[in-house]
């Protein structure tokens, strides 16, 4: 299985041979075949402050290891394999007023995605509902999406229910694409607790997961956590209102990290612009393949380390400027 983790990477000086790698393939959607002996990577590097990302490196930029043994890149592209998209809308009453700007968004993002990529679409809540499975069928998903920014839910949010659940949909996609949950919400959760099942979480699973599991699920998947939070007047009232049924700040955050991928904040105004942003810096990653040198145990959870090369920043010393980072897994289950 393979998994993710945000790895910042300060540019300090780095030492270690650099990798030989092979040429990246020049199909526009190449066939990737996969087996549990090849792990394959999604990374993005940008700019830490102004988030844009550096979209013309090759894997001799590269050095990547596993547990602390060098691998050798096998496999290299940008922006060649398809996406798989699930959009997950947030119900919650905090959310109401901002669902119609964020389907719209949606809807306009649809139009820009490429002929290969399929999308699904979700609701949630303190549930996750399936408003559209996956396909390449924009009509489809596009009333799906608008389905969805109709709909409302007096329940709270289940966060760690609903990011496990969303993660068993993103595992059905298609093989050989890189997956991605785009979750768009005002970043607010409710506490899991017996009082919260019995008032705002009615509709909920009967067994609910914990943060643990949601998260491991999550790191056996190699999906990345994507998030457009826009926070409305409610959402703030939410937050501070006294006795709110556990309403706080959730971990969306914390799960987006955890897969290497972006967090954007957003006025309402701004959403349309910011989630074709969001959705541009989840296709500025570059995947990167290879067969690890060590076989482990089966089930183990095997730490990556992906940095630039010595002799890039030696050729490049101008980027230690620029304060780029890298964002990727740190890690995989085999």
């Amino acid at each position: 299985m393979r998994m993710a983790l945000l790895l910042t990477v300060l540019l300090l000086a780095q030492s270690g041979p650099a990798q030989d790698v092979a040429s990246p393939p020049q199909s526009a959607s190449p066939t990737i075949r996969v087996d549990t002996q090849f792990v394959l990577l999604d990374a993005l590097v940008e700019a830490r402050k102004s988030g844009v990302p550096l979209d013309r490196l090759s894997a001799e930029d590269f050095q990547l290891s596993e547990d602390g043994v060098p691998q050798t890149i096998s496999y290299f592209s940008h922006d060649q394999l398809p996406l798989s998209v699930v959009f997950l809308f947030d119900m919650t009453e905090t959310v109401h007023a901002a669902l119609g700007p964020l389907a719209q968004a949606a809807l306009e993002v649809l139009g820009h995605l490429k002929r290969g990529d399929e999308v699904a679409v979700m609701t949630f809540s303190s549930r996750v509902d399936l408003m559209q499975g996956f396909t390449t069928n924009r009509k489809l998903a596009a009333d799906a999406v608008r389905t969805a920014s109709w709909m409302a839910d007096v329940e709270g949010t289940f966060l760690d229910e609903d990011m496990y659940e969303a993660v068993e949909q993103v595992m059905k996609a298609k093989a050989g694409t890189r997956r991605v949950l785009v979750w768009l919400t005002d970043g607010t959760a409710n506490e899991e607790s017996t009082f919260t099942r019995a008032t705002i979480g009615q509709h909920a699973a009967a067994h609910l997961h914990s943060q643990q599991e949601a998260m491991t699920r999550l790191l056996q998947s190699d999906a990345v956590v994507s998030v457009l939070i826009d926070r409305t007047a409610e959402t703030y009232r939410a937050i501070t209102a006294p006795g709110a049924g556990g309403a706080r700040v959730g971990d969306i955050d914390a799960y987006a990290r955890a897969t290497g991928g972006p967090v954007l904040s957003s006025e309402t105004k701004e959403v349309p612009e910011n989630l074709a942003l969001l959705i541009d810096r989840v296709r500025a990653r570059y995947t990167l393949g290879y067969k690890p040198v060590a076989a482990e145990s089966q089930g183990k959870f095997c730490k990556l380390s992906l940095r630039f090369s010595p002799e890039f920043l030696s050729k490049h010393p101008e980027v230690r400027k620029q304060g780029l980072v890298v964002m990727t897994r740190s890690g995989y289950y085999r």
